[in-house]
């Protein structure tokens, strides 16, 4: 009962349900083959890994290792920053934040700082380290799918926006004062190191599934056995919202896909690199970056300039990224003072990197894969 009221509290999952419903009713009726199976068996393969690193504590292991190595203020969010940003590549941006802002939040009663520009950092860091891996952001997931995009193909688009992107936030810490700080009173974690080396086994033959060198099926079958092996339990932690939400928004999208006049009006907006691109950032702002990417990939080949897009989108308004509502509900659960401050400063910064971060990838979209 718990998971069901979970999934069903969750706003986005209320919002494609009603896109899929009304779609169907005044547009086309719904068809299965609108459905991306092999997006959804990929999608609950990774949430189920994703909460088994989380159940064996694997980030907070090196969350607390590094932290407690800190000897200033700077250090210590650039340590916080680097580690939603290494992290959110394997461990997805939503789990990274769910995991260091408490751990944050332990430690800002150490030391002297305003606790919004750090949580703000994390949250940043998260979208931006996430965009790397095909299984850091669930849309990646789909272009990877829907584009049939090879290992080499997704990283020669993702790795030089990565870097940059990882300077970013290396220059953004040099912000932070060099303040002494002492961290002592942080426990320790243990790793089940058996456990974990069984997990990331299963995580390669996810990784294979995800690149088809396997059936995907053969991926999920290996994730469900390793969850159960472990803890069975684990799966009542798993984001099953996410999966219906892609569902849901399959359908939608399919369904505006039979609607001619729609679909010659969004191929003639998109029939450029650069429509694309600025289409694919500005839509996020307003419906976040997974239904963006669904639906500007379903109307338009520049395959590079969806990815680019909709993972620089995140950034910008608090809707961008899925990642940024859970930041801002993260720090009001733990901080509670001042939300309308962090949404402020959250506004402002993001739009600042969004703006410095989107003009380079403008230039990048041009020098990445071929039109698919």
């Amino acid at each position: 009962m718990a998971v069901l009221k979970r999934v069903f509290s969750d706003r986005v999952l209320w919002i494609a349900g009603a896109a899929a419903i009304l779609t169907s009713i005044f547009i086309s009726p719904p068809q299965m083959m609108d459905i991306n199976w092999k997006t959804l068996a990929s999608l609950l393969s990774m949430m189920i890994i994703i909460q088994i690193y989380d159940y064996l504590d694997f980030l907070k292991y090196y969350a607390a290792y590094m932290t407690h190595k800190a000897k200033t203020t700077r250090q210590m969010i650039f340590m916080l920053a680097s580690l939603s940003f290494f992290g959110a590549m394997f461990l997805t941006n939503d789990v990274t934040i769910l995991t260091l802002v408490p751990l944050f939040y332990q430690l800002s009663k150490h030391i002297k700082v305003n606790p919004i520009f750090p949580v703000i950092i994390i949250a940043m860091a998260a979208n931006l380290g996430s965009m790397f891996t095909p299984f850091g952001n669930t849309h990646n997931l789909f272009l990877l799918t829907h584009f049939d995009l090879g290992i080499k193909q997704f990283f020669i688009m993702s790795t030089p926006i990565t870097i940059i992107t990882f300077i970013a936030i290396f220059l953004v810490t040099r912000l932070f004062p060099q303040d002494p700080i002492e961290l002592t009173e942080l426990p320790a974690v243990e790793l089940n190191i058996p456990s974990l080396s069984l997990t990331v086994a299963v995580t390669v033959v996810i990784f294979l599934g995800i690149f088809s060198v396997i059936p995907m099926w053969g991926s999920l079958i290996a994730a469900l056995l390793l969850v159960i092996f472990i803890n069975p339990r684990i799966l009542a932690s798993v984001d099953y919202s996410i999966v219906l939400i892609f569902m849901c928004f399959f359908i939608a999208v399919g369904n505006i896909n039979r609607e001619p006049a729609i679909v010659n009006n969004l191929h003639q907006f998109l029939q450029t690199r650069t429509s694309t691109y600025l289409t694919s950032i500005i839509t996020s702002q307003f419906i976040s970056n997974v239904p963006t990417t669904i639906l500007v990939s379903k109307f338009s080949k520049y395959v590079h300039a969806i990815f680019l897009g909709t993972n620089i989108g995140g950034l910008g308004t608090v809707v961008g990224s899925l990642a940024n509502l859970l930041a801002f509900k993260q720090y009001r659960f733990f901080f509670k003072k001042n939300p309308g401050k962090y949404l402020m400063y959250f506004t402002i910064i993001n739009f600042a990197m969004l703006l410095i971060i989107g003009t380079i990838g403008f230039f990048l979209i041009d020098f990445g894969l071929p039109a698919k």
